[in-house]
């Protein structure tokens, strides 16, 4: 591992950016049984591997098991704990010598995964996505068939050291465990985890630092679309009035030097510091990313960070930026409308 891992803190950091109900967990295969030590993470009954996943991640609990406490037969190949019956098994750990599984929260786990989980929506998916293609050319690529779910988002990352995602199965949704129909599983080596983990980091801080590159930095002709809307060229932002709305953009580089994350900002004056922090929570609890607000004295900061391709924002045309710009006026209007503030100034 290139990078020393705090499980927790990228547990946090991604809980926090996706806006997870649940916890990351952890997988570790082992060459070595349970420990007398150990025997308290036993399973009360034998359990299917994807149930004890949604488990731990649901309720931050961590399994070690054997084969014996494994219910589900196609988990207890895949996982390694007995040889393929048939010829075909590309998804299976090869040599099958596991002894014992652990499962656990990353909160809770106390060895170095092989592989974390994360379980998402559609959605989730769709903004993880986003961030694990930072600042690459090439699209990410899955492999699954609706079978053998264990396979496609554990045992695939174990074996071919790389991140797949699982539409789980039937075992997954109805024999063994109850998955929800709006579910799926992200599973990466924990390397993967560290990365993501530190862009979600980065791009964070940008929203709430509110700093973005120097406009020295920027291309004269991003300058020059960015006036064309109204947009007037500051320190590291540009501001104006959008929609008869003050605003502020910044812009952000991704890892290849590139203009790659727009943060767009509206002020919010309110009539004491001690409004601005209870509008700050009415917000909270209507907010959905990558909307984000903050509170200084008598102001509310409503931020919007996040990818120029995942906006689909053209920085070289007038009209792209100021439909981006309109729309996200647009949106911290109802949103402000929802708790009853009526005017953005």
């Amino acid at each position: 591992m290139t990078k020393q891992m705090n499980l927790k803190k990228i547990n946090e950091t991604m809980r926090a950016y996706l806006g997870l109900k649940y916890h990351l967990v952890g997988v570790k295969i082992r060459k070595t049984g349970i420990q007398e030590r150990e025997s308290h993470l036993k399973p009360e009954r034998p359990m299917a591997f994807c149930h004890m996943v949604r488990t731990a991640s649901k309720q931050e609990k961590a399994f070690l098991y054997e084969r014996a406490d494994e219910a589900c037969p196609i988990a207890q190949t895949v996982l390694g704990f007995r040889t393929p019956r048939f010829a075909e098994a590309r998804s299976c750990k090869d040599p099958s010598d596991t002894k014992s599984v652990l499962v656990a929260s990353l909160d809770h786990i106390n060895e170095n995964p092989d592989v974390i989980l994360a379980i998402l929506t559609p959605k989730q998916m769709m903004d993880l996505t986003t961030i694990l293609q930072a600042g690459k050319s090439e699209l990410l690529s899955v492999e699954f068939n609706g079978e053998a779910a264990c396979a496609e988002f554990a045992v695939n990352p174990y074996i071919e050291h790389k991140a797949n995602l699982s539409m789980l199965c039937h075992g997954a949704r109805i024999i063994y465990s109850d998955f929800r129909d709006n579910k799926l599983i992200f599973g990466a080596p924990p390397e993967v985890f560290v990365q993501t983990a530190e862009v979600m980091n980065g791009i964070t801080k940008t929203g709430e630092a509110l700093c973005g590159c120097r406009t020295s930095d920027i291309p004269a002709e991003v300058i020059s679309e960015f006036q064309r809307v109204g947009l007037s060229k500051g320190t590291d932002y540009f501001f104006g009035k959008i929609a008869r709305h003050n605003i502020r953009a910044y812009l952000g580089k991704g890892f290849h030097g590139r203009l790659k994350f727009v943060t767009f900002h509206i002020p919010v004056r309110m009539s004491s510091e001690r409004e601005a922090r209870e509008m700050v929570k009415k917000l909270q609890e209507v907010l959905s990313r990558p909307y984000r607000v903050s509170s200084r004295s008598y102001w509310l900061d409503l931020t919007m960070t996040a990818g120029v391709d995942e906006l689909g924002i053209d920085l070289f045309d007038a009209e792209s930026i100021e439909i981006a710009a309109k729309e996200f006026v647009n949106k911290v209007t109802r949103y402000l409308s929802r708790i009853e503030i009526k005017g953005v100034k």
